[in-house]
């Protein structure tokens, strides 16, 4: 999964700084209220970028699934 896949999906960038540590970012969608939010750039190199369901355990490391899980919450809204 890229920055690039989260973008497609309809993902906003959200640039932070910090004293400590410096720049970096993370980016988050909001699909009919299910939250998503990134794992910030600065731990892309170690951990890959992964997307999860705020405040839930689950982590999606692939763009495929979240392409589904999108088409799955529009196509059934009431």
């Amino acid at each position: 999964m890229t920055e690039n896949d989260l973008i497609e999906l309809g993902f906003n960038r959200y640039d932070e700084t910090d004293p400590q540590i410096g720049d970096w970012y993370y980016l988050a969608a909001d699909w009919n209220g299910i939250e998503l939010i990134s794992n910030a750039s600065d731990e892309w190199d170690s951990d890959g970028l992964y997307v999860e369901v705020f405040e839930t355990n689950i982590r999606f490391r692939g763009s495929g699934d979240l392409w589904q899980m999108k088409e799955l919450i529009y196509n059934n809204l009431k």
